[in-house]
């Protein structure tokens, strides 16, 4: 009993001081002062399969930009789509010649290597990366370039939230992503990045020299992920944050539960093939923390003691995390999200350890393949 509570003392110490850490980058990165003024030339790539419901809006995004069409390229790799997607993009490519279709070879399949293909053939040293499911802000192209040419990066991770609708479970989903890129560009403010997203994510390829062995292309997701730990690990390689609320991309949350435990099973199954040290050790302590949390849900049952380690553990996760939570949202004008933060902190640690526990032990779909994304 002493050694349990010696250990989970010294892990809930971990956790707070990892998240308040975080907090503390994120202070770091609140102000750039950069004019959205600057076109530098930009090549949008985004994977694509059967995205016939949302390729229009994405579209519409893009084009939306109040950016000079001739200073970027949108190019779209589809990803052997059986629907509606290509014939959809072929209409608004009559309008708009910056765009280009490229069908990926049939020997090759998954995200990863349309990713890499899109990247391989854009015209442009600046690589965009996005989601088909995303919208962006009419000025999201003017922040990107420039902040690029205002603090000499070779990379920018940019924030990603969740649309959120009606339904609670929408907000939960955008509340637990929030957290996710709070992390994300906290720790990008420290000088330590760990974690980004492929929704919103940018780099000079020269200076990366991109290969596509940097997405680990035998891991089914995490190209964001692998791509930025490669980054790390070049000399002299420049990585900060997207900042301002022009910089920040919508994505959409999943449609039911089922989807949701999927989506996260996905991405925690990457976890497992990390090497970067800072993934690691962050992965490790949340991961524990949530699980002693677990833990204790069903010792208390039987002995009062432990209901009090539990209330404890609770108290220290919701100030840590509020504590990064509330300037972050408050810098994208999402308060209102808060309204589910204690239900959220009451599901939070059995859900990532369900989500754990299913990447470790069932095989992760997306779009109909499984494995490493090979049809």
């Amino acid at each position: 009993m002493c050694i349990f509570q010696v250990a989970f003392g010294a892990i809930c110490l971990l956790y707070f001081t990892i998240i308040a850490l975080f907090a503390l980058g994120l202070f770091f990165k609140q102000k750039h002062g950069v004019k959205p003024s600057l076109s530098i030339p930009i090549s949008i790539v985004v994977a694509v399969r059967n995205e016939e419901q949302v390729i229009d809006r994405l579209l519409r995004s893009i084009f939306g930009q109040h950016y000079p069409l001739q200073r970027f390229e949108l190019v779209l790799i589809n990803d052997h789509s059986d629907d509606a997607t290509s014939d959809i993009v072929t209409q608004w490519a009559k309008q708009y010649p910056n765009i280009s279709l490229v069908q990926l070879p049939a020997d090759l399949a998954g995200k990863k290597q349309a990713v890499a293909l899109g990247i391989k053939l854009a015209k442009n040293d600046i690589i965009v990366l996005t989601d088909a499911d995303c919208t962006h802000p009419k000025d999201w192209l003017r922040t990107i370039s420039s902040q690029y040419k205002a603090l000499k990066v070779d990379m920018l991770i940019g924030p990603v939230m969740i649309s959120t609708g009606n339904s609670i479970f929408s907000n939960i989903q955008a509340l637990e992503h929030a957290s996710l890129t709070a992390s994300s560009i906290g720790a990008c403010g420290l000088g330590i990045p760990f974690m980004a997203s492929s929704a919103n994510l940018s780099f000079s390829k020269s200076r990366l020299g991109f290969d596509v062995q940097m997405l680990n292309p035998n891991q089914a997701s995490g190209d964001d992920v692998f791509l930025l730990h490669s980054a790390k690990r070049k000399k002299d390689f420049k990585i900060s944050s997207l900042t301002g609320k022009d910089g920040l991309v919508f994505t959409q949350p999943a449609k039911n539960v089922k989807a949701f435990f999927n989506q996260r099973a996905r991405w925690a199954s990457k976890s497992t093939k990390y090497t970067d040290f800072t993934a690691i050790s962050v992965g490790f302590i949340v991961l524990l923390f949530n699980l002693m949390l677990v833990c204790l849900m069903f010792l208390s049952l039987w002995n009062p003691i432990y209901l009090k380690m539990l209330a404890v553990g609770f108290v220290v996760k919701s100030v840590a995390d509020i504590l990064m939570l509330f300037p972050y949202l408050k810098r994208y004008h999402k308060l209102s999200l808060l309204n589910v933060f204690v239900l959220l902190q009451l599901i939070y640690p059995i859900y990532i350890v369900v989500a754990f526990g299913m990447a470790i032990f069932t095989s992760n779909t997306w779009k109909g393949r499984s494995g490493n994304g090979n049809k």
